[in-house]
C-alpha cells in the first residue's frame, strides 16, 4: 500500500477513535443530569459535571439519574482512594523525612561541640556532610516518593539554605 493510500485509512481511524469520545459528550443523560443541578447552589459548573461524567464509562452507560447516581458515587469514591493513597505515601516519606531531621539536629549539636571545641575542620566537614544533606534528601525524597507531592518545598529549600550559609562560615574558620 502506498503512503497517499494509507492516509486516507489513517483518516477514517482516527475518526473512529474519537467518534465513541464525541458521543460520549452528547449523552442526553449526563446533560440533563448536569443542567438539573444548576438549581442547588453547592454544585460545580455544568461544564465540570459534563466533563467528569463523560469520562467515565457507567455513566455515559447510565440510563436514568439512579445510574448517574451510582456512577457519581463510584467516580467519587476511586478519587477519595487515590487521594488516601497519596496521603499513606505522604505520611510514608514525612516519616523518613522526620528521621533525616532528626539526624540533623543530632549533627547540629555536634558541630556545636565542635565549634566550641575549636575543631573547625570537624565542624565544617559535619555541617557540610551530614547537615546540609538532610533537608536535600527529603525535599528529593518527597518529589521522587510515591506521592509525588512535596508539603515543604519551601521549609526544605530554606533549611538548606541556611545551612550551607552556616557551613560556609564554619569553612572560614578554618581557613585562618
Amino acid at each position: 500500500m502506498s503512503s497517499s493510500a494509507m492516509v486516507p485509512v489513517a483518516t477514517i481511524l482516527l475518526a473512529l477513535a474519537i467518534a465513541p469520545g464525541l458521543a460520549v459528550g452528547s449523552s442526553s443523560v449526563i446533560n440533563a443530569t448536569c443542567a438539573a443541578l444548576k438549581t442547588f447552589d453547592y454544585c460545580q459548573p455544568y461544564a465540570y459535571c459534563v466533563g467528569v461524567l463523560s469520562a467515565d464509562p457507567a455513566a455515559v452507560a447510565a440510563t436514568d439519574i439512579h445510574g448517574m447516581a451510582a456512577a457519581a458515587v463510584n467516580i467519587t469514591a476511586t478519587r477519595a482512594a487515590s487521594t488516601l493513597r497519596v496521603i499513606t505515601d505522604l505520611v510514608q516519606d514525612l516519616t523518613t523525612c522526620r528521621g533525616h531531621y532528626s539526624n540533623m539536629l543530632q549533627s547540629l549539636a555536634d558541630v556545636r561541640v565542635d565549634l566550641g571545641a575549636g575543631r573547625f575542620r570537624n565542624a565544617s566537614f559535619k555541617m557540610i556532610a551530614k547537615v546540609a544533606a538532610s533537608p536535600t534528601g527529603c525535599d528529593i525524597l518527597l518529589f521522587e516518593g510515591n506521592a509525588h507531592k512535596d508539603p515543604f518545598t519551601q521549609e526544605n529549600g530554606d533549611n538548606n539554605l541556611v545551612a550551607e550559609l552556616a557551613g560556609g562560615i564554619i569553612k572560614l574558620l578554618t581557613s585562618k
